[in-house]
């Protein structure tokens, strides 16, 4: 999907008499299950809808620097959505990743379930048949327990709480369009989902076809990186998108270009009959990962050479 049509299906469904309903997600005891908040149908409702509605329309449609970039290819771009293109989905995000309205959820009642079990949020927004659901990560802070002393305003007046209270902002992590996940804010994703193993199989699906074109003199310098998740991701991206790895570059031509090309020379040690990279730092790691990407460049016009991430290709006609 690409930029313009991730904004053009929100624009529709915005553009409809939107309604809202929201969900939470709750976890106790490693049992997740769904229920479906009761929101007061009045001004309540009428100002959450406008939240989330305003948040999408500021973040995503109205934003001219938005990208749109596989999650297997990322570049890391500040200012970018990621649509999650991997076949292994974390289990703890398969209730966002699963939710329909085709299931049925049961409402959450204050007799039986508990605030403190509350692990996210879904929001839904739209109509049954054009809708988006967005995921909301639940943070303890933000919950207000009534067993603290707070005061809060009534008429002209501080009168104590007396019930626990639910902080809800428009932030959301995870938009779900259609069958379509994308990931709004990475961070959220590697810290509470399990996605670093995930990364870790795919990254180690890369060693392996790195391994097969037989250029570097020891493998076991990239298996041994990849519990740093950054560079995991990045090893995801040569195995999705490496140009040198799927155009049978000669390994000779590879290693002459490392050689001399700025910022690639000097970076690499080499076999002792010169056939084969070592890789014996982090930099040269993170330099080999560089070069299987492609991200050295030279411009055709200046003749001046360019380390670049984030290469979107142009159309040729």
């Amino acid at each position: 999907m690409t930029n313009e049509e991730l904004k053009q299906s929100l624009e529709r469904i915005l553009n409809d008499a939107v309604t809202l309903q929201v969900y939470f997600i709750l976890k106790s005891q490693n049992n997740i299950t769904i229920k479906l908040a009761d929101i007061d149908n009045g001004r309540t409702l009428r100002d959450l809808r406008s939240l989330y509605v305003n948040k999408i329309e500021e973040d995503i449609i109205r934003n001219e620097q938005l990208s749109i970039l596989e999650l297997s290819a990322t570049d890391e771009r500040v200012n970018a959505i990621y649509h999650y293109d991997l076949n292994e989905v974390p289990d703890e995000l398969e209730p966002f990743y699963n939710f329909s309205l085709q299931n049925t959820y049961q409402t959450f009642s204050f007799e039986h379930d508990d605030l403190k079990d509350i692990n996210g949020f879904i929001i839904f927004l739209g109509t049954r048949d054009n809708n988006v659901i967005l995921f909301k990560k639940h943070y303890p802070i933000c919950l207000i327990k009534r067993d603290s002393f707070l005061m809060f305003k009534r008429d002209e007046r501080f009168v104590e709480m007396d019930e626990d209270l639910i902080r809800l902002s428009s932030e959301f992590q995870f938009i779900k369009l259609g069958n379509d996940l994308f990931i709004k804010d990475l961070s959220v994703l590697e810290k509470f989902f399990g996605f670093h193993e995930i990364i870790k199989r795919e990254a180690l699906l890369a060693i392996d076809q790195i391994e097969n074109i037989n250029l570097l003199e020891d493998m076991d310098v990239l298996r041994e990186a990849i519990d740093d998740v950054t560079f995991a991701r990045k090893l995801t991206k040569v195995r999705n998108a490496s140009p040198v790895l799927t155009m049978n570059i000669p390994n000779e031509q590879i290693i002459n270009f490392t050689k001399t090309t700025p910022g690639l020379a000097g970076k690499f040690k080499y076999s002792d009959n010169d056939t084969k990279i070592r890789l014996d730092t982090k930099k040269s790691k993170e330099a080999f990962v560089k070069l299987l990407n492609d991200d050295f460049l030279k411009s055709e016009l200046t003749q001046l050479y360019y380390d670049s991430l984030d290469k979107d290709k142009l159309p040729t006609t």
